[in-house]
């Protein structure tokens, strides 16, 4: 939190006024905060030169905003040069709490916790600030974890190593496909086992031998999609699922896999096919369900997708993600009744749903109800600023109060936000609107 700050004296804080830090003055004050979290974050003593040349410099006219008040920030702050003034309070009723001078630092708890700033940090003069962020100290911790993690599974495969091998020569030189897929299940558990621990070379080595000692098996193929999706690498993927459905062609887990990279692609029919198949070969699942409902979704389908999610919550599916969709494409069919329903059940799972105050106040603009509106699509944004979708209705309830500022405002936000093109069209429809009335003086 901003300048640690519980005291309420207006008095500078630091000895070192009016100068400019060197760098082995801030490298002694990163290394003294640091080792007050050493524990936390296993840190080495070799860690803290490491972060002191990761640690990004800005500077900041006098009169800018260092970091607002209430903003859930990831960071160490030291003062490398002027003043800087920690305001507290609400905006209109701040007072100056104390002023940080070079060497002073903040946000030791957002750093630890990733905690809100309680106060407001304003330059008062030329300021130059370095920045340690939470995420140099994760990327440090994870690679000591890694490395103890590798350094464990070595001492594993090394004590089984020889007898795997003489194993392995012995089946590969007989040559018996049937001993061959048999032996594959040792390769297809060890990479069961480094995957839970979420070792990835491990992993990927030991279902790559398996899909090498057992070529007619389509496991193997679908272990490595998944593990290549989860990851992000979906052309591997794709070819992983593929290839499994050229050995095994009615594998249900394939299609859905496969319908999954589509959809990610955008490319919807085609997933909406893969998705269809993979409930026809085994009917009965949740998730392809919910997958289906998706797809069919986000090409307009919506009362056919409403039915796909309804199976699905019968089914035990994942309620909160299907009870959201279902929410929003019946608003889209034009529903805002049942629409509201299943928002309010989605809130009644997990209170703090930006998506579902979004739909309960798209409805209440449907029922004519802008100031509803308002407040339902305040929270969503009080819960998600990002969350564009609440801009943009908020855009409407404001122009539908005669609030031509504020609902330019919201649109405004609304745009910065929109992720296709087709929204960002109809956002703009309505700013046109707003900005010619307001130029021929219809609006103040």
């Amino acid at each position: 939190m901003a300048g640690n700050g519980k005291g309420h004296k207006q008095a500078p804080v630091g000895t070192m006024a009016h100068t400019r830090l060197s760098p082995a003055e801030s490298h002694d004050i990163i290394r003294q905060r640091l080792g007050r979290m050493a524990g936390q974050w296993d840190l080495e003593p070799a860690d803290i030169h490491r972060l002191t040349r990761r640690m990004q410099a800005l500077t900041y006219a006098p009169g800018e905003i260092i970091l607002p008040r209430g903003v859930r920030g990831d960071c160490l702050g030291l003062v490398v040069r002027g003043q800087v003034a920690v305001h507290t309070g609400e905006r209109g009723a701040t007072r100056l709490v104390v002023i940080l001078l070079p060497g002073s630092t903040f946000g030791e708890m957002m750093l630890a916790q990733g905690q809100a700033s309680n106060a407001t940090l304003q330059a008062l003069t030329r300021c130059e600030i370095r920045f340690l962020r939470r995420a140099d100290l994760q990327v440090l911790r994870d690679e000591h974890r890694t490395e103890r993690q590798i350094a464990t599974l070595w001492r594993l495969v090394s004590a089984s190593a020889l007898l795997l091998l003489a194993v392995l020569a012995l089946v590969l030189a007989l040559g018996l496909p049937a001993v061959r897929q048999a032996l594959a299940v040792v390769p297809m558990s060890i990479g069961q086992w480094c995957s839970e621990r979420e070792y990835d070379t491990c992993t990927w080595q030991a279902w790559q031998v398996a899909a090498n000692l057992a070529p007619k098996d389509p496991n193997p193929h679908l272990a490595l999609g998944s593990f290549y999706y989860t990851r992000g690498d979906t052309d591997l993927a794709l070819q992983a699922f593929e290839k499994a459905l050229l050995l095994a062609p009615d594998l249900p887990e394939a299609y859905n896999n496969l319908g999954l990279i589509y959809a990610q692609q955008g490319a919807h029919e085609q997933a909406i096919a893969a998705f269809r198949t993979a409930i026809e070969l085994e009917p009965g699942i949740a998730a392809t369900e919910h997958n289906l409902g998706a797809s069919l979704q986000a090409t307009q389908n919506y009362t056919e997708a409403v039915g796909h999610y309804q199976t699905s919550l019968a089914l035990g599916g994942p309620q909160i993600n299907t009870l959201l969709n279902m929410a929003i494409a019946y608003y889209e069919a034009g529903q805002p009744k049942d629409a509201e329903i299943a928002a309010h059940e989605a809130l009644r799972l997990t209170p703090d749903l930006a998506p579902a105050y979004t739909v309960l106040g798209a409805a209440a603009l449907d029922a004519n109800q802008p100031e509803l509106a308002l407040s339902e699509l305040q929270r969503a944004v009080d819960l998600n600023v990002d969350y564009g979708q609440a801009h943009f209705y908020m855009g409407l309830a404001y122009k539908s109060l005669n609030q031509p500022k504020e609902a330019i405002a919201a649109f405004e936000e609304a745009l910065v936000h929109a992720k296709d093109e087709v929204t960002r069209t109809r956002i703009r429809r309505h700013l046109s609107e707003l900005y010619a009335q307001q130029e021929q003086g219809r609006y103040p």
